[in-house]
């Protein structure tokens, strides 16, 4: 059972016997020899599996989806949420090195070279990958990354969008500048009620302007507001919401906005857009120069 999981995951990672066996520091015939119903010594088994990029027991045939996502969460849980964070953008980029179904990359890659990528400069670094399974795009700056994946869905995305017209009104809202002044005034702050003099002040808007921002701010559901009881009277008090939908929008929108170096690896193959790449793809994944 060791011997064909090797040979089968050799030939996976498109790497030759004497590959390997460079890489486990043992001969060719070793690794021939495992391949033929030989089996390794027990303390290779580690470095076998470190080279082959799997698990030791997907080397007995006994790995499961299950068990690699429990792996990941408790890894993720061991390290806890500041580390984690970075911890499982790294896991993430790993993930689409695996579902650019590009063994030579993953051979290849250093994933240690994300810690020093891009520290405040005017180069963005992304890879990115569009097919008919499905999409994502990774930002690798280490001063600022983030990952998307998503599936394709079935039928595609277009009955997911929803009403264009409510669509239309929402995105009219970010298209407002000082309603992005008090989303970002917002975003800064503690989760905490702030009033309308707070906001007014900290934006430099005068109070009647500031009070019909957030009345459309509220409307497209990015703020609730209360009505608080003080010494001098009832005044409006308002919670931030939604900043995990926001945030993420607003760093895409971003990158449409500049016109700025880019540095980026990326893979299109898909097949139902207005322009068919798929006879023509571009395959380039990681970072270019």
């Amino acid at each position: 059972m060791i011997g064909e999981q090797i040979k089968n995951f050799r030939r996976k990672n498109g790497i030759t016997q004497e590959e390997l066996g460079k890489l486990i520091g043992v001969t060719t015939q070793a690794v021939s020899n495992w391949e033929r119903g030989g089996v390794p010594d027990a303390e290779l088994l580690p470095d076998i599996a470190d080279a082959l990029g799997v698990s030791i027991d997907m080397l007995f045939g006994r790995s499961s989806l299950k068990k690699v996502e429990e792996a990941i969460s408790d890894e993720i849980l061991s390290v806890g949420t500041e580390e984690g964070f970075d911890r499982a953008f790294s896991i993430l980029y790993a993930i689409g090195v695996g579902l650019s179904g590009l063994t030579s990359i993953r051979n290849s890659f250093n994933f240690d070279a994300l810690a020093d990528l891009g520290h405040n400069d005017d180069f963005g670094y992304y890879t990115r990958a569009s097919s008919n399974e499905g999409t994502f795009d990774i930002r690798l700056n280490s001063d600022f990354r983030y990952f998307f994946l998503m599936p394709e869905p079935n039928g595609g995305c277009r009955e997911h969008l929803g009403d264009f017209d409510k669509l239309a009104e929402t995105f009219s809202i970010f298209a407002d500048k000082d309603v992005l002044k008090i989303i970002s005034y917002m975003y800064s702050r503690l989760n905490t009620p702030v009033s309308l003099t707070m906001i007014a002040n900290n934006t430099k808007m005068d109070i009647k302007k500031t009070e019909h921002l957030m009345d459309k701010i509220c409307q497209v559901h990015l703020a609730n507001c209360d009505v608080v009881e003080t010494e001098i009277g009832e005044i409006k008090a308002y919670c931030y919401l939604n900043e995990s939908i926001v945030l993420p929008l607003l760093c895409f929108a971003k990158e449409l906005s500049e016109d700025k170096n880019i540095n980026m690896g990326a893979i299109f193959t898909r097949k139902n857009r207005c322009f068919n790449l798929s006879n023509h793809p571009l395959i380039c994944f990681g970072m270019l120069a």
